[in-house]
């Protein structure tokens, strides 16, 4: 009787830490709400960046609209001038030469 109570102490002993490890175990967290594969989240990812450019884009517009309406009538058409002339040089094309002479030169 003496050697069976022992074989049991001895394997409750050695079942110990067993026991202790699964207490310890930390509970698993939930799962974030991720997208299960890679393809999905770079979609969710392309479909973010899109909507923050178009609000990017429509403040930028908002910016533009705003510093044309407080500018005078004489400055827009100067500038609406200024913006065909360099569309022109960025088509590498000269400006003509009549025009050169008789335009009014700014100095600034």
């Amino acid at each position: 009787m003496k050697t069976v109570l022992r074989r049991i102490i001895l394997l409750l002993f050695c079942m110990l830490p067993f026991a202790i490890a699964a207490q310890d175990a930390k509970p698993k967290k939930e799962k974030d709400k991720a997208p299960a594969s890679s393809h999905l989240q770079r979609k969710k990812a392309k479909q973010k960046w899109k909507e923050t450019r178009i609000i990017e884009k429509g403040q930028r517009d908002a910016v533009t609209e705003h510093d044309k309406k407080i500018q005078t009538k004489k400055t827009l058409k100067r500038m609406k001038q200024e913006r065909r002339k360099s569309e022109k040089l960025r088509a590498n094309k000269k400006e003509n030469s009549f025009i050169k002479w008789v335009k009014k030169k700014w100095h600034y």
